[in-house]
């Protein structure tokens, strides 16, 4: 048996789910390991396919891989892109559904009161740019 699993997820932001999945490992020996499935909400790190950053950020586990052969794939892709898949944290138990529409509606009622501040731009669904009225 492979000492890491290996999760596909997508990061969960305050304008729902992002549409780009990445992969993250799991080591043996944490209760993450035994535990994971897909459906879980777990924590890592944020990343887009420029940064990788030290902000927590949520994730929707999609599929969880752990067969040697799969795991030793994408351990080798890993080393080949010469960039290690982000560790998952732990397992979110407390996730609310509702929480997390909240944070969405609040999120959308800024935006709009942030457009009536200035002009801005979307970058990458969540960042925005900045440019003052004038």
């Amino acid at each position: 048996m492979a000492d890491v699993k290996i999760v596909r997820a997508y990061y969960l932001t305050a304008v729902g789910q992002e549409s780009l999945a990445y992969h993250f490992k799991v080591k043996k020996g944490t209760p993450e390991f035994e535990m994971i499935k897909p459906g879980d909400i777990a924590v890592s790190f944020y990343r887009t396919d420029e940064a990788i950053t030290s902000i927590p950020a949520l994730l929707r586990v999609d599929g969880v891989i752990g067969t040697d052969r799969r795991v030793k794939d994408f351990l080798r892709g890993e080393k080949k892109d010469g960039v290690p898949m982000l560790p998952i944290v732990r397992i979110y138990e407390h996730f609310d559904p509702l929480e997390f529409n909240k944070m969405n509606q609040v999120f959308a009622d800024f935006t709009e009161e942030l457009r009536s501040y200035t002009r801005q731009s979307m970058v990458q669904g969540d960042l925005f740019e900045f440019e003052e009225k004038g």
